[in-house]
């Protein structure tokens, strides 16, 4: 079966033609989810507070013990938005969601669609 697009060869293009494989709706807008880890978990109040001021409706998520044996991190904050899916966006989001938190030691490598979602 031919690909419809071309995707790049990295970890974002491979999702991509994972999800183009299975007749993903590239034209739509949808829920994606964006992971930030951090060297330090859990975040300290002030460190929590400067995130929710700039990432609106960010969760804070505690990792399950056994999650974290198996080499999950700890914690991570949760954002979400609504966009369609492509390269470019999900590069730059990941790019500008680890700027706004490199000084806190976190970053953003990995990002999800939710789909389809509840609610």
């Amino acid at each position: 079966m031919a690909d419809t697009h071309t995707w790049p060869a990295d970890a974002d293009g491979e999702v991509l033609k994972v999800l183009d494989e299975r007749g993903f709706d590239f034209g739509s807008t949808h829920t994606i989810e964006f992971y930030l880890e951090f060297k330090a978990w859990p975040l300290s109040e002030h460190q929590q507070n400067e995130i929710f001021e700039k990432l609106h409706g960010a969760d804070f998520i505690e990792s399950d013990p056994e999650d974290i044996e198996l080499g999950d991190a700890p914690g991570y904050v949760l954002f979400t938005t609504q966009n369609k899916v492509t390269h470019e966006f999900v590069g730059q989001e990941q790019a500008r969601l680890s700027e706004l938190v490199a000084h806190l030691d976190g970053t953003c490598n990995s990002w999800a669609v939710c789909s389809p979602c509840g609610g």
